[in-house]
C-alpha cells in the first residue's frame, strides 16, 4: 500500500509522500500524475488493495459526510496543514485549487 497509510477513524487513503488523502476514486490518478516512478503494475495493485477496503470513501461527494474532528484534536499524523486558497464550485461540494481544473470540470459538464 505504499505510498499510503489507510486512516480508519476517517476511512481515508493518506499519501504519506504528498501529506494529503485522497479518495479511493482518485487513487489512480493520484498515482499516474505524483508517484510516475512507481511502476505501473504496482500503481495498479495499490489501487486494487485500497479499493477493497471496506468502509473507505470512494469519491468526493462521500467527504459531504465527514465529521470533522474537534478543533482541539491532535493533528492527523502524515497531513499537512490544510490549505485555504481553494475555489469552491457553487454547483458541488468540489474544490479545486487550480483555475485550469474548475474551467475544464465546466466545459466538460456545462460546456
Amino acid at each position: 500500500m505504499e505510498p499510503f497509510i489507510f486512516y480508519e477513524e476517517y476511512a481515508l487513503a493518506i499519501c504519506k509522500t504528498c501529506q494529503f488523502a485522497v479518495v479511493s476514486d482518485e487513487l489512480a490518478t493520484h498515482l499516474r500524475t505524483r508517484h510516475r516512478h512507481i511502476p505501473p503494475s504496482t500503481r495498479s495493485s495499490i489501487v486494487k488493495a485500497i479499493s477493497g477496503i471496506m468502509g473507505i470513501r470512494t469519491n468526493q461527494a462521500s467527504l459531504t459526510q465527514l465529521q470533522y474532528p474537534d478543533p482541539s484534536t491532535a493533528p492527523i499524523d502524515h497531513l499537512t496543514d490544510p490549505r485555504t486558497d481553494g475555489i469552491r464550485y457553487h454547483r458541488y461540494s468540489y474544490i479545486y485549487r487550480q483555475t485550469q481544473r474548475i474551467q475544464d470540470h465546466y466545459q466538460r459538464h456545462h460546456g
